[in-house]
């Protein structure tokens, strides 16, 4: 029997996808519990439609990501932090934090964005790159002393 699957489900598929599965699991489990229903023509046809529609939204919201980190080309974002008096750093800088100074500068940006080779652990400036997909670009992010 064809069903379409309505969640994901181990060994079987993920959501969304057309299987085609024993009879008696599709009727006796995997339908009565409303993780698939039966592909019908018409469901097909108004799966299909909606799976068309979820990727063109989709793709439209990866085209604002990758302009809104583009235009990030070149900020100067400054994070303060407590260090000794040497410039070591009590708590190492990560993605978290510039992602909090990012979102304070306006711009909020997904936490897989941000490459940071490793913590930062000393004051100074650093160059920490934004990519996603093909478009990276560099920030300059700026560890200052807790005055």
């Amino acid at each position: 029997m064809r069903v379409i699957l309505l969640k994901d489900i181990a060994g079987v598929g993920q959501k969304g996808d057309v299987k085609e599965i024993a009879d008696g699991f599709a009727q006796n489990k995997l339908i009565p519990q409303g993780l698939a229903e039966q592909a019908t023509p018409e469901k097909l046809a108004a799966h299909e439609s909606a799976q068309k529609r979820e990727a063109a939204e989709r793709a439209k919201e990866k085209t604002a990501l990758a302009k809104s980190i583009q235009a990030l080309e070149g900020v100067r974002i400054e994070i303060s932090a407590r260090a000794t008096e040497k410039g070591g750093l009590f708590k190492s800088i990560g993605t978290k934090e510039i992602m909090t100074a990012l979102a304070k500068k306006g711009s909020s940006v997904p936490e897989d964005v941000v490459r940071l080779p490793k913590p930062i652990k000393e004051i100074g400036e650093y160059e920490v790159e934004l990519a996603f997909g093909d478009v990276r670009v560099r920030i300059t992010t700026a560890i200052t002393p807790v005055r």
